[in-house]
């Protein structure tokens, strides 16, 4: 409906139709171009609405302001000021400039810094590893941990979101100090330890092996000329 609807959307260079909706299960974001008026997609919602027998839930509506840094501001300063703007739902959130929106596990914004993307995730991450310390895994153990969190834990944001290397090595320092339980001399070196077993390693998880499949991955993606080609 949104998209046969007369909604402008977004014209993008090389596309015949405009993006108008992006949806994935329950999670639905709409681009609304200049001189679309909200009312209309609120009309079309409570259409669908009244057809499927659900409710969207307006309170958790969230706002990227798209445009001149001028207007960013206007919107974001009016709706914090008096919760309303021309059409649209009162009292929702506004990302301003520097703040990060998270859409089906990625981060979107204006002027946000991919490391501020990933400080919450390094720190929830952290804290995990913490509390496993007081397990007492054994060295043979630690290697399935670090897979199992540091990557697990890592490898959505980073195929949606890339990884910066200054996180890549702060992640390698965080889980060296797990391995060897916070020790400042190591004896043996992080890239020994990502060798296979019948090289003397423990197959610990190379990050930065990982982060290169992914980019592989995503390449061999857009090489693919096939109906289902991104």
């Amino acid at each position: 409906m949104i998209r046969k609807s007369d909604l402008r959307g977004f014209k993008l260079p090389g596309w015949l139709e405009a993006l108008k909706a992006t949806l994935f299960a329950d999670d639905t974001t709409v681009y609304l171009g200049e001189g679309d008026k909200f009312e209309v997609l609120q009309r079309i919602l409570d259409t669908w609405c009244s057809a499927a027998k659900a409710k969207f839930n307006l309170s958790k509506t969230e706002i990227i302001p798209i445009g001149t840094p001028a207007f960013r501001k206007e919107l974001a300063d009016t709706y914090k000021s008096s919760g309303r703007w021309e059409d649209y739902p009162p009292d929702v959130h506004v990302a301003s400039d520097g703040e990060a929106v998270r859409i089906l596990g990625a981060f979107f914004g204006n002027g946000i810094g991919e490391c501020d993307v990933w400080s919450p995730r390094l720190a929830k991450l952290e804290d995990t590893l913490k509390r496993w310390k007081l397990g007492r895994t054994t060295l043979e153990g630690k290697p399935h941990v670090a897979q199992m969190l540091v990557g697990g834990m890592t490898q959505f944001l980073t195929d949606v979101q890339r990884m910066p290397d200054r996180i890549r090595l702060r992640l390698n320092g965080i889980l060296r100090k797990y391995i060897w339980d916070d020790k400042h001399n190591t004896p043996v070196g992080m890239a020994h330890l990502a060798l296979p077993f019948d090289q003397g390693g423990f197959k610990i998880l190379d990050l930065e092996a990982r982060n290169e499949a992914i980019t592989v991955m995503w390449l061999r993606s857009f090489l693919s000329f096939g109906p289902n080609r991104p």
